[in-house]
């Protein structure tokens, strides 16, 4: 259904305010009037010729308490509160697109992370298929027997090693200089 809200602003603006019906008795000459109801049942009957009028049927008394229920201030307010409704079916339409867009970036920022993620876990595997007791490795053109856990500590050990200044090594094969990256083992 589709109302011409304009339309219905403009005639309960310029209408009396209020509903107030009075019963005439009776009425000289020819006026007839009548209203009938969306399924063709009379409603409203006015024939001042014959001292007919008021509302009929079976729902008289009801369609009367409509139709006086039905002043300019109830049908302004209802067009109000339709407009307000309005403005909030907006807002929830930009709050929709807002929620969207967001989504979309949280995917992406997801999206990133599993790949980095992925790099991590590929970076894991290496290095645990590097301390797989498989024989001896060299790092820096030194041969090293480390396996698992005693690997480990020295990886670890390098690491923190790399973070200081140069240091010197007791057990160092180098003469001077030693920065922590031989990964002599002392037996």
């Amino acid at each position: 259904m589709t109302i011409d809200k304009a339309k219905l602003k403009a005639l309960a603006e310029a209408a009396t305010p209020g509903r107030h019906y009075d019963r005439l008795e009776s009425a000289g000459g020819g006026i007839k009037y009548e209203c009938t109801g969306d399924d063709g049942s009379l409603v409203l009957k006015v024939d001042h010729k014959n001292n007919e009028f008021g509302f009929v049927g079976d729902r008289g008394e009801a369609d009367e308490a409509f139709f006086l229920a039905c002043g300019p201030a109830t049908i302004l307010a209802l067009l109000a509160e339709i407009e307000r409704l309005e403005k909030f079916e907006d807002w929830f339409v930009r709050l929709d697109q807002a929620e969207q867009s967001l989504s979309a970036s949280f995917k992406a920022e997801r999206d990133q992370l599993k790949a980095e993620n992925e790099a991590l876990r590929t970076d894991a595997e290496r290095y645990r298929w590097l301390r797989n007791p498989a024989g001896t490795i060299v790092v820096r053109n030194v041969q090293c027997h480390l396996f698992g856990s005693r690997m480990d500590e020295q990886v670890d050990a390098a690491r923190t090693a790399s973070a200081k200044p140069a240091v010197e090594c007791d057990a160092c094969p180098r003469s001077s200089g030693c920065v922590g990256s031989c990964m002599k083992v002392a037996p």
